[in-house]
């Protein structure tokens, strides 16, 4: 470790949370290069509870601070920078996607996504991408996975879709903090003598494999080839209780699966007091299979449903069609065609809120 500062972590590495133990920054004899301020910040980020919002602070202080720090100063702030991210993220490892996006795509992920950080150098180029990974004024945190995801990001997320986004940008900052982590370790020449910095690198190890674990599956059911393309005849989305027929012919509905016995049930506990329900099909779904399950829908109560459609172009917009059988726009199809044709056809024979005519 760099001569005048000594750290002592102590870390909570077991899955889903982080231990009691505080993070201890002692400052040495000399300073400063702005090193005394990042140790004030360091302060006033463990005094904050180690929250996402005090980490967001600390790093919008370290990135304030850069233009007066030297290379070492710099270095010793990368190593604090990784070490003390990993509180604000162990913190909502248990909580669903939705919530760890909101709680840590605006303060925590921004800084883990960014090139390491490095003293401002005349002669050191910066990634001119970089400046977008920055959250801008008033945007939310859906709203920054958007932009990310068709900007800096789209080699890893353009191709999921919205709701999904948050796994794989977690994903992407996990494995970015865990090799800037490896590395800032590595670059530091007493640090192999303080098995706390030892133990950051393996929670940060111990986060990338439980992030990415299950990613592959995540990006084939984020596909938005997952669902029918939209057209002329669809309308906006109505956020309507939603179920997906997945590929062995199960009822999915918030993740737990029903088979053909227990589906009829599912829908109806599913529509609640709701006349309409959505369904999640995937366009090469035939026609007679629709029809079949359009008879469950209706034993279950519902007496409209939609099938739930993607625009052809990132975001991949949601919007809807809504289907029946025995009333509609007839498209003259046969049973073993494609839902896909099926909604193509009404594209090009009706307006939006149309009923296709499944039969």
């Amino acid at each position: 470790m760099p001569a005048g500062l000594a750290v002592l972590l102590g870390l909570g590495v077991g899955p889903g949370g982080c231990g009691p133990d505080k993070i201890e920054v002692r400052p040495g004899a000399t300073a400063d290069y702005n090193n005394g301020a990042m140790l004030v910040a360091v302060d006033k980020f463990v005094a904050g509870g180690r929250s996402p919002q005090a980490y967001a602070a600390l790093a919008n202080t370290a990135f304030e601070l850069r233009a007066g720090m030297d290379r070492a100063v710099a270095r010793e702030t990368e190593l604090k920078l990784m070490a003390l991210a990993l509180a604000p993220v162990q913190s909502v490892q248990a909580r669903s996607m939705p919530e760890q996006v909101e709680a840590l795509a605006l303060t925590v992920w921004p800084t883990l996504l960014a090139p390491a950080f490095e003293a401002d150098d005349l002669v050191f180029k910066r990634d001119p991408s970089a400046a977008a990974l920055v959250p801008k004024p008033g945007e939310d945190a859906g709203g920054y996975l958007l932009r990310l995801c068709g900007g800096p990001l789209a080699s890893q997320c353009r191709h999921v879709v919205p709701e999904l986004q948050g796994a794989v940008v977690a994903s992407v900052a996990t494995r970015r903090a865990t090799e800037r982590a490896r590395n800032a370790v590595a670059d530091c020449v007493m640090c192999g003598v303080d098995q706390g910095w030892r133990d950051a690198v393996h929670a940060w190890e111990a986060l990338d494999r439980t992030a990415n674990s299950s990613i592959n599956d995540i990006e084939r059911r984020a596909d938005p080839d997952n669902w029918p393309i939209a057209g002329d005849a669809a309308e906006a989305d109505r956020k309507l209780p939603e179920a997906e027929l997945n590929e062995t012919g199960e009822i999915a509905i918030g993740g737990q699966r029903y088979g053909a016995g227990q589906r009829i049930a599912a829908l109806r506990d599913l529509r609640g007091t709701s006349a309409a329900l959505a369904l999640h099909l995937r366009p090469e779904m035939t026609l007679a299979q629709v029809r079949a399950l359009l008879g469950d829908v209706r034993k279950a109560g519902a007496t409209r449903v939609a099938v739930v459609a993607r625009s052809s172009r990132y975001p991949w917009e949601r919007k809807i069609y809504w289907i029946a059988d025995g009333v509609g726009t007839r498209a003259g199809l046969r049973p073993t065609d494609p839902l896909q044709q099926l909604l193509h056809t009404v594209d090009a024979l009706a307006s939006p809120g149309a009923i296709a005519r499944v039969d």
